[in-house]
């Protein structure tokens, strides 16, 4: 089928170096003569706040030095939701032979889209499998099913997604971005809602306590992502850029106010004088991300999801090499509660082989991980 032009759709917020080898290996297939980039402008699964000429820019600059790739416009300045059982056949119509290209993901989410039968009775799909395998195999077979040409691709995109790559960026990490998109986002300000806070906490604190804060957010976030736990990533970033603020004040003169009597001059005491530092120094009203911050190292009854996220993260993030940090990681597979429980856990070993007290929050978080398995 020479001269097969595949659309390749999606917000590009921003395009990420998982884009562009998807890319690359669409123009690979001999059958394939172009791939035709289509960032949307409105699209109505999720809400963009980052202006389409900014996108597109991004994807222009990513997209440089690959030949036989067209970037179309057609969705500019689209003013209602931009459906793709509706937009595929006017770019049928103008391109002609063409296929659409997906993720995975998107497979299995298909049925939630707008009139998906008329999708796969349109096109060829092509197909990059990612997610969850038993559930990729299920939405193939049903669809396929359904009459739908669908054709998966030898390439298997890993975990990176626009999502987050953005909390990367707003962390000010840009490892999955070509650099010169980097220096764009940069440039032009773009993910930047927490510069200013990042920037008084990294003059604040250690470099060494910074580098580890900001892991702790970037780990946290591809969990919320990885798990779809439904949490603000905003939040996620600031409670886990924010959970050790006070560590080196803790260390010098300070005010020990806000913290339980029982807790200063212990290791735990930084968890409180932490949540109070973030409101009074960093302008942080929000009450979940305070209380992730002031439990983050002893746990409690009843933690939040937000909270069992931070106390993991702050164990787990990629810094951290102790011999049991690996298994605990692979518990997140589990569930995000099984891993929280195992790091409590994991911890009051560790606390008990040191001998000494344990502070009391600790012990009830462990008696009620003791009597939910029980």
């Amino acid at each position: 089928m020479a001269g097969l032009k595949i659309i390749f759709g999606g917000a590009f917020n921003p395009v990420h170096r998982e884009h562009i080898n998807m890319i690359k290996s669409l123009l690979s297939l001999y059958e394939v003569e172009k791939v035709i980039l289509l960032p949307s402008d409105n699209p109505p699964h999720k809400r963009c706040e980052t202006a389409y000429d900014s996108r597109l820019e991004m994807l222009k600059i990513a997209t440089r030095d690959l030949e036989n790739v067209e970037i179309c416009e057609y969705e500019r300045g689209s003013k209602g939701k931009s459906y793709t059982c509706e937009v595929l056949p006017k770019l049928k119509a103008i391109y002609g032979d063409v296929a659409f290209a997906i993720g995975g993901d998107s497979l299995v989410d298909l049925d939630k889209w707008k009139k998906p039968q008329d999708i796969i009775r349109l096109c060829p799909i092509y197909i990059f499998s990612r997610g969850d395998k038993t559930e990729f195999t299920r939405a193939l077979d049903h669809w396929r099913e359904r009459g739908g040409d669908l054709r998966v691709c030898d390439y298997e995109p890993s975990g990176v997604s626009s999502t987050v790559v953005r909390c990367d960026a707003k962390l000010g990490v840009y490892a999955d971005l070509d650099g010169e998109v980097a220096d764009y986002i940069k440039r032009n300000g773009l993910y930047g809602e927490f510069s200013r806070l990042l920037a008084k906490l990294e003059a604040d604190i250690p470099s060494n306590t910074y580098a580890h804060c900001i892991r702790t957010g970037m780990y946290a976030a591809r969990v919320n992502y990885a798990l779809s736990l439904g949490l603000d990533n905003d939040k996620i970033l600031l409670a886990g850029a924010l959970h050790d603020c006070a560590k080196a004040l803790c260390k010098g003169p300070h005010d020990t106010s806000s913290a339980p009597s029982d807790s200063v001059g212990t290791p735990v005491e930084h968890q409180f004088i932490g949540a109070t530092t973030a409101r009074e120094i960093y302008g942080i009203e929000d009450k979940e991300v305070l209380e992730a911050i002031k439990y983050h190292t002893t746990g409690k009854r009843g933690m939040s999801v937000l909270q069992k996220l931070i106390f993991c993260s702050d164990m787990l993030e990629s810094g951290r090499d102790y011999p049991e940090a690996d298994y605990l990681r692979g518990c997140m597979k589990t569930s995000l509660d099984y891993c929280y429980e195992e790091c409590a856990l994991a911890q009051y070993e560790f606390l008990l082989g040191k001998g000494g007290e344990i502070y009391p929050l600790t012990l009830e978080a462990i008696e009620e991980i003791k009597e939910l398995r029980n």
